[in-house]
């Protein structure tokens, strides 16, 4: 897969986490009740600051 493809991939499962994380609790519900990738989570925590500003910045 080319360079620009991976990032624009690895852009989309990131913003897609950040929807999933960041909605709100629903109420009555388990705080916790969210579902989300472990995976982007992981690969988050591994991004440098720098670079995961250059991929969520990226023009596309």
């Amino acid at each position: 897969m080319a360079k620009r493809d991976t990032r624009s991939r690895q852009a989309a499962e990131i913003e897609l986490y950040l929807r999933q994380v960041a909605r709100p609790a629903q109420k009555g519900q388990e705080p916790n009740d969210r579902r989300y990738d472990r995976d982007v989570e992981r690969q988050l925590r591994k991004l440098s600051p720098e670079a995961l500003d250059a991929l969520l910045n990226e023009e596309r």
